[in-house]
């Protein structure tokens, strides 16, 4: 019977023993190498290959018509097509106080347009504004490059440009 026990002591501590091995060993396995370190990687900002400009007069009347001007640029050398709403530009007028001021919508037609490279597409926003006082126009050019998995969405807003409207005398 004390055989009996001892053998099932031993086999018991054996059996500790090679769990406690398997631990160990599963840790060792689980090292990564000081020449294989998994760094975090950040992704690098992807350039983006376009810019937008808005234009406006800096003094206009109050109740006259007045032209805002918002052009996007293909900085690379590459000829591509764009695909667009039925314009490329969604124009934006705030008060001083950042309140929206004008209205702007466009049918959401899918228009397909050559960019060259290097190119230019230029739009104007014919509007009028009857309170005398300061404000800001900014332009989003929303549009995608490319199709199916290759496809990319643009958004791209310019800065703000201020202008004064000034009374009627």
């Amino acid at each position: 019977m004390r055989l009996t026990l001892l053998v099932f002591a031993l086999m018991g501590l054996v059996a500790c023993n090679q769990s406690s091995h398997s631990e160990e060993q599963f840790t060792v396995n689980n090292v990564i190498p000081k020449d294989q370190v998994d760094k975090p990687t950040v992704p690098t900002p992807e350039k983006i290959p376009f810019t937008a400009t808005i234009s406006v007069p800096s003094q206009i009347k109050s109740n006259e018509e007045f032209v805002v001007e918002a052009t996007l640029k293909n900085l690379s050398d590459k000829d591509l097509t764009i695909l667009h709403a039925s314009r490329v530009f969604y124009f934006k007028i705030t008060d001083k106080y950042g309140k929206g001021v004008n209205t702007f919508v466009m049918d959401d037609v899918g228009i397909f347009r050559p960019f060259r490279g290097q190119g230019r597409i230029t739009e104007q926003y014919v509007y009028k504004l009857e309170t005398p006082g300061y404000y800001e126009v900014s332009a989003i050019a929303r549009f995608s490059v490319g199709e199916g998995d290759n496809k990319k969405d643009f958004e791209l807003e310019t800065s703000k440009a201020s202008f004064k409207v000034l009374p009627l005398n």
